[in-house]
């Protein structure tokens, strides 16, 4: 791999990460006259990501990186900046990966006027209007990038580009069924690839509890050792809410479902609360923290946990609403979303 970036230094430091054959691999090369080189060898192309200056091993936040596809031939990284807004070339993978970052460019342009709320001051941090503002125009440009993403993979099927992209995608609870319909599309021997397997998994577990199917009852017992079962909360309305100490959206979402829970909570709402924490000190130590007054439970199994295994969770947060009756109505309900359901349901639309 050879690098080139106007305004990459003298002694940068830039890092190479990626899996192979599910082994991490880790390289380090310094820069010289603006220029740096990787060299090695490689049974299969692969997913990496290139960093400056910013060891992934430690960084907490990471701005300065680039996506490339490692594989055989001389791969060609050269930008007028760092690594920001780097043209990736000289393959066929990374070829087709140059494709996607052009449809992506304006998205992420418009993401480098919105600073991250992780990067606010103190006093940027009490003005909860910027705060608010900033993260909701970072899940947006977040959802709207992940809608190209799925129409790129549609027109490059045939890519590993869009195989990997499915993968990374079908984490993402609520666009699911979105990458079954793109999936159908990759050829067969994508299809039974280990990423492929993977994808069909979530899928699957997707299916497991649908809109307009009845909530699996489940036993679990709260902080304090009291048991407690779904079915007990019949007659009201029943978010069910899987989250956990260490998941940051997941704890960023608490002050809606707070503010939602105190909103209904006499008209017949209620959340109950299954955390996938493996260490009840941790667990526990969040609840107060983030000051959640609802009904909490775990066993304490993470991802092996009996209600994440019935509703075929793969990535948190994850939510079913479930109605008087014990029917599913909703999933995945946040934000302003979420509040628009709950107006629907208690306001009649207000």
């Amino acid at each position: 791999m050879l690098g080139l970036g106007q305004k990459i230094k003298d002694g940068d430091s830039l890092f190479l990460s990626y899996k192979e054959e599910g082994r991490s691999v880790f390289q380090t090369a310094i820069a010289s006259n603006g220029k740096f080189t990787f060299t090695g060898f490689i049974k299969t192309p692969v997913k990496a990501n290139l960093y400056r200056n910013q060891n992934p091993k430690y960084a907490d936040f990471i701005n300065d990186w680039v996506e490339v596809y490692i594989e055989p031939s001389i791969i060609k990284v050269n930008s007028l900046d760092t690594l920001l807004n780097a043209v990736v070339s000289g393959t066929p993978l990374n070829t087709t990966l140059q494709l996607l970052q052009n449809r992506l460019s304006s998205l992420k342009e418009k993401m480098r006027k919105i600073k991250d709320p992780e990067l606010f001051t103190d006093e940027e941090k009490k003005d909860t209007a910027l705060l608010n503002h900033s993260k909701r125009a970072i899940e947006q440009n977040f959802y709207e990038g992940t809608e190209i993403k799925l129409a790129f993979a549609a027109d490059y099927a045939n890519s590993q580009v869009s195989l990997d992209l499915l993968e990374s995608l079908s984490r993402i609870n609520s666009h699911i069924f979105k990458v079954e319909k793109v999936y159908s599309m990759l050829p067969e021997h994508f299809k039974r690839s280990a990423k492929g397997l993977i994808i069909s998994e979530r899928i699957n577990k997707k299916r497991q509890v649908m809109i307009g199917s009845k909530a699996i009852d489940f036993t679990m017992k709260d902080s304090d050792g009291k048991v407690i079962n779904l079915a007990s909360l019949k007659s009201k309305y029943v978010l069910l809410d899987f989250w956990a100490s260490w998941c940051g959206p997941c704890r960023e979402e608490h002050p809606n479902l707070i503010a939602a829970y105190e909103k209904y909570r006499s008209k017949g709402f209620t959340i109950l609360s299954v955390s996938i924490d493996t260490e009840k000190s941790k667990w526990v130590e969040a609840i107060g923290k983030d000051k959640l007054t609802w009904t909490q439970v775990a066993d304490l199994k993470g991802n092996k946990g009996e209600a994440y295994l019935k509703y075929g969770i793969t990535s948190i947060p994850a939510n079913f609403l479930i109605d008087p009756n014990g029917i599913v109505i909703a999933k995945d309900l946040k934000g302003e979303i979420l509040k628009s359901k709950l107006a629907e349901l208690f306001e009649g639309g207000k």
